[in-house]
């Protein structure tokens, strides 16, 4: 099953399985968000652009991974949409993503 939820920074396209969330999600340009898993392994792959993620610079193939707990600031500089992949092991429900201000 594929979900399409709309947010303030962007768009996440989200699939759902037992045992990981996969979902691609599109962060518009000049906007940013923080959040931290409570429980999961985090991961993200850059698709297609750039952004900032904890004061790094990703560009299109970038990887990086976040452990349990870690506090994750993703923002996009650019002009343009960024589109990356974000994968949680195991997966995250609303519950175990805390949104930081």
């Amino acid at each position: 099953m594929v979900k399409i939820i709309k947010t303030e920074f962007g768009t996440i396209k989200h699939t759902g399985f037992k045992e990981a969330g996969l979902n691609v999600e599109i962060i518009m340009p000049k906007k940013k968000y923080r959040c931290l898993l409570k429980h999961n392994v985090g991961i993200i792959y850059i698709l297609e652009g750039t952004l900032i993620c904890n004061k790094k610079k990703l560009k299109k193939g970038d990887l990086i991974k976040f452990k349990p707990k870690e506090k994750i600031e993703i923002c996009n500089k650019s002009n343009r949409p960024c589109k990356y992949l974000t994968i949680d092991i195991p997966r995250a429900t609303k519950k175990d993503i805390v949104w930081l201000d």
